[in-house]
């Protein structure tokens, strides 16, 4: 997946951007080539839990994605989310976001993931989900303000905290293949590489399974639904999103593999 965009450790719902229910209703915006569902509820839901409301989620002239944190009637705030209607599976995922996201606020989450409703509970990772996620979790002190993440986040080894800094774009690209996700985030401007990280599994443990059900979702909300009454909204602007499917090996590549008696690992660029 390439996104772009820019701890505490309490519980699974710190380190996951993900629903814990299905939307109460949906829309749909037209961004990228691509319709995508809005969400609305009725009550408040995970994460935060919050309220949620499809208009916070819109489309400019130029095709951008916005994403709105905003007070509502109730006294509170009402956050956005939108995701695609069906699974894309292995490949690059691209998200490229033109707000500066080191001075959001420490209870903002901007979450870029994908996320099955139906869990798999044979799996280690049943919801299929896989995360870029900017985020403080409420801690201002905290240096780190960026992580990507294999859920369950609190196994050893499933979850890599970084600084994004500066204010400018960036851009986090992840690619799911068989057993492995991999990660890069790099400047939008100058393309410098701020962070990589890889995570294999195997299929015994099942944290990284093949697709499923899952969705990509990119949504904006706040942790324990919590932003002082005298804040501004908070908005993201989300320039594109794209994505390149993995390519499947070569005949040659396959036939080197069986003659050496195992097959070898193909990155996914090659």
């Amino acid at each position: 997946m390439i996104v772009t965009a820019y701890g505490a450790q309490a519980s699974q719902a710190v380190a996951s951007s993900s629903p814990t229910v299905a939307a109460a209703s949906s829309s749909s915006v037209r961004f990228s080539g691509r319709d995508w569902n809005t969400r609305t509820s009725t009550e408040v839901e995970e994460p935060g839990p919050n309220h949620w409301d499809g208009s916070l989620a819109t489309v400019d002239e130029q095709g951008k994605l916005h994403l709105k944190i905003s007070k509502n009637g109730q006294g509170g705030w009402s956050c956005a989310e939108v995701f695609l209607p069906s699974s894309l599976g292995y490949g690059t995922y691209t998200v490229k976001v033109s707000s500066p996201t080191n001075d959001l606020h420490e209870n903002a989450v901007l979450g870029l993931f994908t996320y099955a409703d139906v869990a798999q509970s044979e799996l280690s990772n049943p919801h299929r989900e896989f995360d870029v996620e900017v985020a403080k979790w409420g801690v201002a002190s905290d240096i780190t303000n960026t992580q990507y993440a294999v859920q369950p986040y609190q196994l050893p080894g499933q979850r890599l905290r970084f600084a994004v800094p500066g204010p400018e774009a960036t851009v986090h690209a992840m690619t799911w293949s068989p057993n492995e996700l991999s990660w890069t985030s790099t400047s939008a401007s100058s393309s410098a590489l701020l962070q990589s990280w890889s995570f294999e599994s195997t299929p015994e443990v099942g944290a990284v399974p093949p697709p499923g059900t899952e969705v990509f979702h990119i949504n904006l909300w706040l942790y324990e639904a919590s932003l002082p009454q005298d804040h501004a909204d908070v908005e993201i602007v989300i320039d594109s999103f794209s994505f390149e499917p993995l390519k499947a090996p070569s005949r040659k590549l396959l036939s080197l593999q069986l003659r050496s008696g195992r097959p070898r690992r193909r990155s996914p660029s090659s």
